[in-house]
C-alpha cells in the first residue's frame, strides 16, 4: 500500500491499534501533545521520556516527531515560561517544529505492553491478567522455583538496575506478579492473587516492610527499569507499518538514560 507521507496522525492511529488511547487513566495526559495532527513527519524518536538531550538527540537525528511513553505537563501548566525545566523543553519543542505523542496507561496495560514485555523478560511463563485488576495493570504467572536472593540477582541482571527486594532470602519463589512504573498500591492485592512475590518499579518502604513481615515478597526494581524495556515495542512498530506503506524515513531508539540515580 503505497503512501506518499506520513503524518503525525498515522503514527497516532498506529499506536492506537496497540494501545486504544481510550483505555487511558482519567488522570493521565497521553495523545498527541505537541503538534498538529496533519504535520509531515521526517523521522521518529522513541523514548522513555522527553528531556533537552532527548530532543537534541532528536534534532541532530533529523526526527520531527519524538514518541515517548511518558507524557509531559502532567501538572497541568499555566504558562509557557522558560525559567523552569519543562517551560524550556516546551519552548523547544515550539521553535524546532518536533511533535510529541505519548502513550502511557494505555501502553501500560495494553496486550503485549509494558507489563507484558516486564513479564515474559522476567521470564514469567504465560503471563495472565490479574481477575479483579479492574484498571488492567497487573499480570501474574509462574516461573522457575527459585530462592528470592537468586530471583534477586536475575531481576538486577535482567533489567540492569539496582533492586531493592524485602522478604526472607531463603524463600521459594514460585508466582511473580508483575508492574511496570510505580505500582506500589497495587501490591497487596497481588498477594491476595495468590503471588509469592511482586516485581515493580518503586514503591513506598513501608508498605515493602509490612508486606514481608506476612511472607510476601517485593522488589523495586527501578521505574525507568522496568519500562524502558519497552520503548522498543514502538520503533518495531514503527518499522513494520513504514514498511507495509514503502515509506523510506528513519526511526531511532533512544539510547539516552532517564535521570534516575543508580546504585552501583
Amino acid at each position: 500500500m503505497a503512501k506518499t507521507e506520513l503524518i503525525n496522525a498515522d503514527v497516532f492511529s498506529w499506536i492506537d491499534g496497540i494501545a486504544p488511547f481510550e483505555t487511558c487513566e482519567p488522570w493521565d495526559n497521553s495523545g498527541l501533545l505537541a503538534g498538529s495532527m496533519k504535520s509531515r513527519v521526517t523521522g521518529i524518536y522513541c523514548a522513555l521520556d522527553v528531556s533537552a538531550k532527548v530532543i537534541d538527540d532528536a534534532i541532530a537525528k533529523g526526527c520531527n516527531l519524538i514518541v515517548t511513553h511518558h507524557p509531559i505537563m502532567f501538572g497541568g501548566r499555566k504558562n509557557l515560561r522558560e525559567d523552569d525545566a519543562e517551560g524550556r523543553m516546551l519552548c523547544s519543542l515550539v521553535r524546532n517544529n518536533i511533535s510529541v505523542i505519548s502513550a502511557h496507561t494505555n501502553f501500560d496495560k495494553a496486550e503485549g505492553g509494558v507489563t507484558d514485555i516486564l513479564a515474559k523478560r522476567l521470564g514469567i511463563e504465560s503471563p495472565k491478567l490479574i481477575e479483579g485488576d479492574e484498571e488492567g495493570f497487573l499480570r501474574i504467572g509462574e516461573i522457575r522455583p527459585m530462592r528470592l536472593d537468586a530471583f534477586t540477582d536475575f531481576v538486577k541482571r535482567t533489567l540492569g538496575d539496582a533492586v531493592r527486594a524485602y522478604g526472607d532470602p531463603e524463600m521459594i519463589v514460585r508466582k511473580v506478579a508483575v508492574c511496570g512504573g510505580a505500582g506500589g498500591e497495587f501490591a497487596a492485592f497481588a498477594q491476595k492473587c495468590g503471588a509469592d512475590a511482586y516485581v515493580t518499579g518503586e514503591m513506598r518502604y513501608h508498605d515493602s516492610l509490612d508486606l514481608a513481615q506476612t511472607g510476601f515478597a517485593t522488589l523495586q526494581a527501578g521505574h525507568d527499569a522496568t519500562e524502558k524495556i519497552a520503548v522498543e515495542r514502538f520503533k518495531q512498530l514503527f518499522e513494520t507499518k513504514l514498511a507495509e506503506y514503502g515509506i523510506n524515513i528513519p526511526v531511532y531508539l533512544s539510547e539516552i538514560d532517564s535521570f534516575s540515580l543508580r546504585l552501583i
